[in-house]
C-alpha cells in the first residue's frame, strides 16, 4: 500500500547577503515522490548560488564614516586608538589629509585585501584627500587605498609600509605598534616630512655600523703590539742610555 503525504512548506537557503526561497505547494505524491522532489529543489537551490555569486560581502557591516579607528578585531589598545585619532585629526588640521584604520582579523574567504580596501573606500565614500588602512591581524597583511589627491603616496610605498612596517610586528603580536608605526610612516610622508626608514631597513643600518669579530680582533691585536713596543722602548731606551754613561766612566 502507498501512503500520501498533503505538505505545504518553505525552504530558505542563505549564502552571504542573499537568499533563496522555495515554496512547495501542496500535491498528493507519494513518500518516495516527495523526497524526491524535495532533494532536487535544495540541491538546485545550492548549485544556483555557487554559479550566481552574490554581491561582495565585507566583513564588516557596521563601517561608520565618522569613526577614524574602527578596531573589530578587538586587538588594539585604548591608548594606541587614542593616538591614532590624534595624528589623523592633526595632519587633517594642519594639511588637509585624513588617515581613516579599519583593524579586522581575518577576511571573507576568496578576498583579494588590496580589492577589498578599494571597495570599502568607495563604500564609506571617502574623499580625495582621505586615505584608507586595512589591517588584518591573523594574516599579518593590509592594504592602502587612497583619493586621487593624495599624490605622496605610490604603490611601491604603499607596499613597503605594509611589508617592512605593518608585519615585522604584527608577526611577533605587536598589533597596537604595529598600526603605530603604520600611522608614523603615513604621517610623515603627508607631512612633507620624508618617509620614515622601516624597521627591518634600520637594523640592517646599524648592523653594517659594527664591524665584525675578525676585523675587531685583528684591530686589537694591531692595538696591543703597538702598545708593547712603546713599553719597550719606553724602558730599553733609558737603560741603554744609562749603560752608555757608566761605560764611558
Amino acid at each position: 500500500m502507498i501512503g500520501f503525504i498533503n505538505i505545504t512548506a518553505k525552504l530558505q537557503f542563505k549564502y552571504q547577503n542573499s537568499s533563496i526561497t522555495c515554496k512547495i505547494f501542496p500535491k498528493k505524491q507519494s513518500i518516495t515522490s516527495r523526497l524526491q522532489t524535495d532533494k532536487i529543489l535544495i540541491y538546485s537551490s545550492i548549485f544556483s548560488l555557487l554559479i550566481f555569486p552574490s554581491s561582495p560581502v565585507f566583513a564588516s557591516q557596521n563601517i561608520d564614516n565618522n569613526i577614524i579607528i574602527q578596531d573589530e578585531s578587538n586587538i588594539l589598545t585604548k591608548s594606541s586608538i587614542t593616538y591614532l585619532e590624534k595624528s589623523s585629526l592633526n595632519l587633517e588640521k594642519e594639511f588637509g589629509f585624513k588617515i581613516y584604520f579599519l583593524s579586522l582579523r581575518s577576511l571573507p574567504y576568496d578576498v583579494e585585501i588590496d580589492k577589498y580596501a578599494q571597495d570599502l573606500f568607495n563604500q564609506m565614500n571617502l574623499g580625495k584627500k582621505d586615505v584608507l588602512v586595512v589591517l588584518s591581524s591573523k594574516l599579518a597583511n593590509g592594504s592602502i587605498y587612497w583619493g586621487e589627491d593624495v599624490s605622496q603616496l605610490n604603490s611601491k610605498i604603499s607596499e613597503s609600509i605594509i611589508k617592512d612596517t605593518y608585519a615585522v610586528k604584527a608577526r611577533e603580536e605587536q598589533y597596537s605598534s604595529a598600526t603605530i608605526d603604520v600611522s608614523n610612516r603615513l604621517v610623515s610622508i603627508l607631512s612633507n616630512k620624508g618617509d620614515i626608514l622601516p624597521v627591518d631597513k634600520q637594523k640592517i643600518s646599524n648592523q653594517s655600523n659594527y664591524k665584525s669579530a675578525r676585523a675587531t680582533e685583528e684591530k686589537r691585536s694591531k692595538y696591543a703590539a703597538i702598545i708593547i713596543i712603546l713599553l719597550v722602548i719606553a724602558f730599553v731606551v733609558p737603560m741603554v742610555q744609562f749603560f752608555y754613561y757608566v761605560k764611558d766612566e
